[in-house]
C-alpha cells in the first residue's frame, strides 16, 4: 500500500488498515503516554478481559474508557488490573472517509478482512503455538486452560461484534485441526457478561454467557419500538404491572446449559429527561449504591462475585445456572439467586406478568403497504414460545 488511505483497483476500493478499519482491538498499557497500543502479543497464561462496547465506540480513547467503565463496575482491584491484559474494540473510520468506504462495492470483503485480522491478533496465542512453519494446535489441556483466562464483557451492539469475532475464532480452530467437540468445550470456558444486548435471544453463542437486561431499557418509546422491537428482548415500561414492582423483580431464565438471560425490571432509581433511555446506557455501569434500586444493587454484587470466581478459578467453568448458584452460596445473595431462578422458571412456563411484553399483542402497521400485519410476540416472548411450542 502507498501512503494514501486507499487505492482503486479494478473498480474496487482497497483500504490500508493502518489508516482505516471497521474494527480495531487495542490494549491498555502503561508503557506510553497514550496508555494504549494496537501492537501487542498476548500472554495466554494471564487473565484477559476483552470489552466490546456499543456502536458509539469510534476511537481509542472511547475504547479505553469502556475498559475503565467495565473494570470499575465489576470492581477489579488495582492489583488485579495491573496483572490482567485489558483490551477493547473500536471502529477506526475517519469522518472524511466514512461515506466513501460505505459506498465501496467490496465492502463485505473489507469488513471481513478487518475482523479476521483483529480476531487472530488477539486469540492466536490462546489456541495455537508459533512454529517456524506457522501456527500449530496445542494440547487439549493447554487449550482449555488458556480459555479459562478469557472474560468478555459487552454492551448493546458490542454483542454483535463479539459474535462476529467468535465465528472467526471457531473457523480458525477448525482450520488448526481441533474437532468440534473440543471446540465447543473450549469456547464454553470463556465467560461472557452481556449488558442490554441489541440481539434477539436466538443467537448461537458458544461461550458461557450471562445476558443482563433491564426491562426499563429505554425502548418503550413507541416510534422507536415500532421500528426496532424485534431487536430487543424485553419491553415493559408502559405495562400496567410495571409501575407496581419497579426495581423489585428479577428473573434468571435458562436458555441452554451455557446461557442465562438475567432480566431485571429496573436498575436505576431515576431516569433522565429522555424517559428511561438512561437505563440502556448506564444501568449496568452505575456504582453509586444510592442511585440503584434494590435489585440493581443485588445484581451488581452478584456479578462481582462471578468475576472474582473467574479471576481466581482455574477449573472448568460450570454450567451457567450452576455458576450463579455456586458464587452466591453462603452469601446474602443466595436467596436472591434462588428467587430469581424460580421467577424465571415461572415466566418461561406461564408467561406471567410482570415480565410481559406490553406491545406483543398490538397490531403493527406495515408503513410500506399501509396494511395491518399479523401481530407477533417479540424478543424474549418470541424465544419462549419457540422453546415451549406456544402459538
Amino acid at each position: 500500500m502507498s501512503n494514501t488511505p486507499y487505492t482503486i483497483q479494478d473498480g474496487k476500493i482497497w483500504v490500508d488498515p493502518k489508516f482505516c478499519s471497521f474494527i480495531r482491538i487495542g490494549m491498555k498499557t502503561s508503557e506510553n503516554n497514550e496508555h494504549w497500543t494496537t501492537e501487542f502479543i498476548l500472554d495466554s497464561q494471564k487473565k484477559t478481559i476483552i470489552c466490546f462496547g456499543g456502536d458509539g465506540t469510534r476511537n481509542a480513547r472511547a475504547a479505553n474508557g469502556n475498559i475503565n467503565s467495565f473494570v470499575k463496575t465489576l470492581d477489579f482491584t488495582k492489583e488485579q488490573q495491573n496483572k490482567m491484559q485489558m483490551l477493547a474494540n473500536y471502529e477506526d473510520i475517519p469522518e472524511d472517509f466514512f461515506f466513501t468506504l460505505h459506498m465501496a462495492t467490496n465492502i463485505d470483503e473489507l469488513y471481513n478482512n478487518d475482523f479476521v485480522r483483529e480476531t487472530l491478533k488477539v486469540f492466536m496465542p490462546f489456541i495455537a503455538k508459533k512454529t517456524k512453519s506457522g501456527w500449530d494446535k496445542i494440547s487439549d489441556k493447554n487449550l482449555l486452560n488458556n480459555m479459562h483466562n478469557i472474560l468478555i464483557v459487552t454492551h448493546c451492539y458490542g454483542t454483535s461484534v463479539m459474535i462476529e469475532v467468535l465465528n472467526i475464532l471457531k473457523q480458525e480452530m477448525r482450520t488448526l485441526g481441533y474437532n468440534q467437540q473440543l471446540i465447543d468445550t473450549a469456547l464454553k470456558q470463556i465467560l461472557c457478561i452481556s449488558n442490554n444486548s441489541q440481539l434477539e435471544m436466538t443467537e448461537d453463542i458458544p461461550t458461557t454467557i450471562l445476558q443482563r437486561y433491564s426491562v426499563a431499557d429505554g425502548q418503550s418509546d413507541r416510534t422507536y419500538d415500532k421500528k426496532y422491537s424485534n431487536s430487543y428482548p424485553v419491553h415493559l415500561d408502559e405495562n400496567s404491572e410495571f409501575s407496581k414492582i419497579k426495581g423489585k423483580k428479577s428473573a434468571f431464565i435458562k436458555l441452554n446449559e451455557n446461557e442465562i438471560m438475567m432480566a431485571f425490571d429496573k436498575i436505576l432509581m431515576s431516569t433522565d429527561i429522555r424517559g428511561s433511555s438512561k437505563e440502556h446506557n448506564e444501568a449496568f455501569f452505575e456504582t453509586d449504591l444510592k442511585k440503584l434500586t434494590k435489585v440493581g444493587r443485588e445484581q451488581m454484587k452478584l456479578m462481582r462475585l462471578v468475576v472474582q470466581y473467574w479471576y481466581n478459578n482455574h477449573d472448568e467453568i460450570p454450567d451457567a445456572m450452576d455458576l450463579l448458584k455456586k458464587v452466591a452460596k453462603g452469601t446474602d445473595l443466595e436467596l436472591f439467586v434462588a428467587t430469581s431462578i424460580l421467577n424465571g422458571e415461572m415466566l418461561k412456563k406461564e408467561h406471567n406478568n410482570p415480565l410481559r411484553n406490553s406491545h406483543s399483542l398490538e397490531v403493527s402497521v406495515n408503513r410500506f403497504k399501509n396494511q395491518d400485519i399479523e401481530p407477533e410476540h417479540t424478543g424474549i416472548w418470541k424465544l419462549l414460545e419457540k422453546n415451549n411450542g406456544h402459538n
